[in-house]
């Protein structure tokens, strides 16, 4: 896999399809630990949604809804699509044998790993905030913040004297927040001051706080505020600072999970074989090839024999038939030769007994 840092403000955590284990215990606890975690119950807004969230990191169950063939090409589809292949993807199962999470992991893109739940929840949920740690979920950022620019029931207030200045909040944390005042009460925050009761209204929740000044900006006719909560902040300030978060940014997903067009690909139609199936079926070609290949040579080799046989037979036979020529005309001379030596007694008898007559 290809080297990506990681965000600085981190990573949108999603759980798609999570069993109750992971909905009731993992998830809450990630959200107290400070991650920005939502759940997935519909996998056909899945892509949807997380194309909206560059970087994001998703965990899925794959344990059911669809086949773990189905997962699989869900899985890989990411990476065909460029709204979708930065995203981090794990996967959660339970009964998934071990030659199956070698194939995901073998065959997948998985920064989020191959989590199998068969132990305690607890142990489960610090295993998902350990890969959450290394891959950046969180950036920077200490805790969660919600963005506030558009919201128009979360204001603070404070006096100094007999004067009450209000302003309004653009983002909040457990940290402290940010906020928009008229440029002409800035003069009253110095960067590292601090301000008691200060009065925050959000919508149902409202706490009054202590702030330390960490700058002011001025912009035109307004300023921006930036301030921190004071150390020694009560749990119960930071527990609906908390609440508000995490209930707003859940609103806002369940708004935008509505808004979107599912995704009705049959992802068990579009089976894609595991790569160790492809290994296989390679292997079993190439076997094949070289079965035919050996065939064919020894077919042409048995070939070659043959056609050599025949050809050194004809030569065989003519230096039989050579031979016997041979021996043949030998014969014949030898015959010959007799029978001149034959020829030449006779004529010397018949000379001599002519020389005897004319004596």
């Amino acid at each position: 896999m290809e080297y990506r840092e990681n965000p600085l403000l981190g990573r949108k955590v999603f759980f798609l399809n999570p069993p109750l284990s992971v909905e009731n215990y993992v998830i809450e606890a990630l959200k107290n630990e400070e991650y920005e975690v939502y759940k997935l119950t519909d996998v056909t807004v899945a892509k949807p949604i997380l194309s909206f969230f560059e970087n994001a990191i998703c965990f899925i169950f794959v344990d059911d809804v669809l086949s773990l063939d189905a997962w699989y090409n869900f899985i890989a589809s990411f990476q065909d699509d460029p709204a979708l292949k930065s995203v981090f993807l794990g996967v959660l199962s339970v009964k998934t044998k071990p030659k199956e999470q070698e194939r995901f992991l073998m065959s997948l893109k998985l920064p989020g790993g191959f989590v199998m739940m068969d132990k305690k929840v607890e142990e489960t949920k610090n295993q998902l905030e350990g890969i959450l740690r290394i891959n950046g979920a969180k950036g920077i950022r200490q805790c969660v913040r919600l963005d506030l620019k558009d919201s128009k029931d979360v204001n603070g207030y404070f006096s100094l004297g007999s004067q009450l200045f209000s302003f309004r909040l653009i983002d909040i944390s457990q940290m402290g927040f940010a906020a928009v005042m008229p440029a002409r009460i800035s003069k009253y925050f110095k960067k590292g001051s601090f301000l008691h009761n200060v009065s925050i209204t959000m919508g149902r929740y409202s706490f009054v706080c202590s702030i330390n000044v960490y700058g002011v900006t001025l912009a035109g006719d307004q300023c921006i505020l930036v301030a921190l909560l004071v150390d020694g902040t009560s749990k119960e300030v930071l527990q609906k600072i908390h609440n508000f978060v995490f209930e707003n940014l859940e609103k806002r997903m369940k708004d935008l999970i509505a808004s979107v067009n599912p995704d009705l690909t049959d992802y068990n139609v579009r089976f894609k074989a595991d790569s160790a199936s492809e290994e296989e079926v390679v292997e079993d070609v190439e076997e094949l090839d070289d079965s035919s290949s050996s065939d064919s040579e020894k077919g042409k080799q048995e070939k070659s024999a043959g056609d050599k046989a025949e050809s050194d037979a004809p030569a065989e036979s003519n230096s039989e038939q050579k031979e016997e020529s041979e021996q043949k005309l030998e014969k014949s001379d030898g015959a010959e030769s007799n029978q001149a030596k034959k020829e030449d007694n006779k004529d010397e008898k018949v000379e001599a007994a002519l020389e005897e007559k004319n004596l």
